[in-house]
Order: C-alpha cells, then structure tokens, then sequence
C-alpha cells in the first residue's frame, strides 16, 4: 500500500467518522437501533428469530446441538492449551533472539483485514464474513437450545464489517450480580422463576459454540480445497523465478524484480526452466529481451540494453553481523578476486570458499575497493563463511532459480497428509502457510499462479473460475480456522476466557466454601491472565522495533 492509497484511505476513513458523529448526536442512529462507539457502529436487529427457533426446536435438534458443543468444548480446551503455549514462545523468542523486524510486524498487518493486511488478498472477504457469520449464529443457536433469550443480531462496521455479534441476555447467561460481585440473590421467588439462569455446563456449551463451527467450516472448506487441487494441472514442469536483484544492477534498471517468473528469453518460450541454460544464452550477448510475469499477473517484455558488465560475480545482499558486514562490503558490489585468485562467477567463488577455513583471514578485491575478511563458521560444514548471498553466475545482477510448477502443486497437495496427526508443529504450519516465504507458502493462485497452471477434467469448464473458487475456499478456510484458534486464548472478552472462567469454578470450589471469596479470586485469575496473554501479543508485535 504506496503513501497516497494509504492518504486517501485515512480521509474517507476521518469523513465517515465525521458523518457517523453528526447523526449520533442528532439521534439518528438510535432510531435504526444502531448504537456509534467512536467510528465503531454496532447494528442490531432482532430478525433471525425464526431462524433461530427453527434451528433449535425438537428434542433431536436439541440433542445434536448440545452434543455438538459438548465435543466443541474439548477442542475448545486443547486449541486454549496450544494458543497460550505458542503465545508464550513467541513472547520468550522475541525476547532472546532479538529478531529483525520483518513485513509481519508491519502495523498494517497485527490485524486480519483483507485488502489493509498485505498477506491477505481481498478475495479473503468471503472467508471473513462466514467467520463472523457461523460464529456468532452457532452462539444464538445454543443460547436458544438452552432456552437463554437472544435479545438481538447484528454487525459491527468501522466503514467495513469488522465483526459480528449475539446478544444473549447477560442476566440469564452469566447470573445478576449484586454489586458486581456473587450469584443471584435478594430477588423475589417469582421473579426468580420467570427468569432462568444458565448453568455452568449450559454457559460452557453456548460459549464453545462459536469457535466450534469456525473449526468446521475450516474443516469443510479446506477439504474442498485440497480436493480441487487434484483437478489442476501444470502447464510445465518449471519455470524460472527472480528471487532478488542487486540495486542499482543491469536487470534492475531494466525493470526487473524480485518475485517476478520469467516466462521466454529472447524470443524462446522457457518450457522447462534452466538457470545455466538463460545465464550462457546472456553471456553470448550484449543485449537481451525476457518475457516476465509480474506479481499482479500482468506479462510484460523486459529489454536489455547492451553494455553490461560479466566480470566478477555481484553481491545481493550481505548478511548483518557477519565477517563481510564487519568489514564494510555491501550489496550491489562486484566480487573479483579473492587473495590471488579471480572470481569470474559463482562457481570460481565456491571453489574458493570450499578451500578455506573458519578464522582465516581473505582479502577481498571488489570493483569498488579492497577488503580484509576474517570468516566465520558455516552452520553446514567446517569451511569458512564469508556472510553474503550472490547472484549465481548471473552477469545481470539478479538470482534466478528453478521453481518447480509441477513440485509446488504436489507439495500442495500433501499438506492434509502431514496433518493427520493433528501435531502442534502441523496446525503452526497451517497458520503461518500464508505468511510463508515463497515457494514455502501459499497464499492464492490470483493474480500470479493462476498463468502457470490450468483447470482439467470434471472442472474444466470453470475455466479460470476455477482459481477464484480456489481461493476463496482457502481463505474460507484458513480464516475461519485462525478466528476459531485465537478466540480459545483464556483472555476475557474472547470465547476462551470465559470458558477459561467456567473451568475455574469446580477446581476452586474443592479448597474454596466462601462464594464471594471464589469469585474474587476467579476475577484476578482471570484478569491477570488476560493481560499477559495481551501483553506477550504486544511485546511479539512491537519487540523487533524495540529491541
């Protein structure tokens, strides 16, 4: 999002705010039963209670629904269990290791609004309003089932849906309190029995209800998904991937970039991607045309003007607070000999490098100055490593890989089979799918990959259709699954604390006779949780700027 989108979208934001304002205060809003907290409105309706009692009525329907939140509740419990435990290590990694902030701890994105969220593209609408919608019916329909009064529906929008709501009646849900504290007392027997109020077992079922649902229609959406990716094909094996550029190298300036495909190289449409194959055909010429493929899918020709400089092999990117970093190399240099030996390409450098060992001390001859390196220890072997990512052999200046079109599409496939075991490592993986550097992750076909595969078979007839559906079935799915997850964090206002609240009551009442007392104690439980909970979610956000 450039700085004009995001200045534009700031002043229709402050004029929505300003009308929302003007008809709060002429009381005009509360006509409609639409009630303004700021730029947030909260519409309500009490339509739907047909719907409602039509979904609820029966003894069958009564005893699916409730059976349905009783095994609700347990995923309730272990999705509580996995939330907190990875709150807690990303709180405790962002405190040790001191990461880098990255995209993820943009602003923009702490929040899963498509279109303002760079990872989530604005097909994801779909998944968000089902979210919200099945979350919060689930919770009216088994307020209905337990016989607690839905008082009404609705929406909240901030000049978009940010959220949905039930309204159960708070009284026969949670209990009168009396000055804010203890169960129902000093009420007249009458009124006693003319309104009832829910038992803990029934308040856990209406609770769990809501991220039950989410976790169906997760289920539901990513079966689909996975299905269709069977009835997709690719249309070659490979293709060729720009990774990154050096700046101020030739392919920058001819407009290439990282993340684009590139689909012919002068005139010669790449089938089967061949990185040494593009980089010889370059090196025979001194001027070159490629076909790309950008990231919103647009095909374009790349021009290469002659003139460009082959000697050496360019540095990308250096990495921070390694041996080349300490010693002032920086990216977009040219590396061309090291001691007494030159560097034509990558291949001179890695024979060099596979001859060194860690301490040694390199000289490092660029285009621009000289170098004295003391090299680091590789991870990966005993050699020496210098700290920088190069463009392998490319006089260009770019890195250029093989993606494999049919390998990713099979990788995509097998993910349900690494789930099956249900692994807290398998459901990270699935959250952070989106979120993934590419080609690890995966976040829609539309606009880019939708150009290298093709529908087949049963579904060929969608044409294109066919990746829309795909995506909007993924999102369906990955939203509904991340809403369902972090509402069962045991942080009061979200699902989870209360049902959090209701597991307390029976563990404290074995040591506790005092209700008061009980309540208390519950109350700062409850809250101290919640804060830490909220507090270690701050600190991962913002820990990279500030560390």
């Amino acid at each position: 999002m450039d700085s004009h989108y995001l200045t534009l979208t700031l002043y229709v934001f402050l004029i929505y705010w300003f009308i929302v304002s003007v008809l709060n205060r002429k009381g005009i809003l509360q006509r409609y039963n639409v009630t303004a907290y700021g730029p947030i409105l909260m519409i309500r309706t009490t339509r739907g209670q047909k719907l409602l009692e039509v979904l609820s009525q029966g003894a069958r329907r009564k005893t699916f629904w409730r059976t349905y939140a009783d095994i609700g509740t347990i995923m309730v419990f272990i999705a509580m269990t996995f939330m907190f435990v990875l709150v807690l290590l990303g709180a405790y990694a962002t405190f040790m290791v001191h990461p880098e902030p990255t995209d993820l701890n943009a602003p923009r994105n702490w929040l899963l609004i498509p279109g303002l969220n760079e990872f989530i593209p604005l097909c994801a609408w779909i998944g968000f309003v089902v979210a919200l919608v099945v979350h919060e019916l689930s919770h009216a329909v088994l307020s209905t089932v337990e016989k607690i009064k839905v008082k009404s529906m609705g929406l909240l929008v901030a000049l978009i849906p940010i959220g949905a709501f039930a309204e159960p009646d708070s009284e026969q849900l949670f209990g009168e309190k009396e000055n804010g504290e203890g169960a129902v007392k000093d009420r007249e027997p009458e009124q006693e029995k003319k309104k009832k109020v829910a038992t803990a077992r029934e308040r856990t079922r209406i609770l769990s209800a809501g991220v039950t649902s989410n976790f169906v229609v997760a289920l539901i959406a990513f079966a689909l998904f996975f299905s269709l990716l069977f009835a997709i094909q690719p249309v070659s094996d490979k293709a060729l991937f720009v990774h990154d550029v050096v700046a101020g190298s030739t392919a920058e300036k001819a407009g290439l970039e990282s993340g684009m495909f590139i689909t012919w190289v002068d005139g010669s449409k790449v089938t089967n991607g061949s990185v040494e194959a593009m980089n010889k055909a370059i090196e025979e010429r001194k001027g070159f045309n490629f076909g790309v493929l950008n990231k919103r899918g647009k095909e374009t020709e790349v021009i290469v003007e002659g003139g460009y400089e082959s000697e050496g092999v360019r540095v990308v990117k250096v990495m921070e607070g390694f041996p080349a970093d300490n010693a002032g190399i920086e990216a977009g240099m040219s590396i061309i000999k090291m001691d007494d030996v030159n560097i034509r390409g990558y291949v001179d450098f890695q024979n060099f490098m596979n001859h060194t060992a860690p301490g040694q001390q390199v000289e490092v001859r660029t285009k621009e100055e000289n170098f004295l390196v003391e090299l680091g220890k590789s991870e990966d072997n005993d050699k020496g490593l210098l700290g920088v990512f190069l463009a392998q052999n490319n006089p260009l200046g770019m890195c250029v890989g093989e993606f494999p079109i049919k390998g990713y599409l099979e990788y995509l496939r097998g993910i349900p089979s690494s789930l099956t075991s249900l692994s807290k490592r398998g459901l990270l993986w699935l959250t952070m799918l989106p979120f993934l550097p590419f080609p690890a992750g995966f976040s829609s076909f539309n606009p880019l990959l939708s150009h290298l595969y093709e529908p087949a078979g049963a579904v060929s007839f969608l044409g294109t259709g066919v990746f829309f559906i795909a995506d909007a079935l993924f999102w369906t799915g990955w939203i509904n699954f991340y809403v369902g997850l972090f509402n069962c964090l045991p942080a009061i206002p979200l699902d989870g604390g209360y049902v959090f609240r209701e597991m307390l009551n029976p563990v404290l009442r074995i040591g506790i006779k005092n209700e008061k007392k009980k309540e208390r104690i519950i109350k700062a439980i409850t809250a101290t949780i919640a804060l830490f909970v909220a507090s270690a979610i701050v600190f991962t956000l913002v820990g990279p700027y500030l560390l």
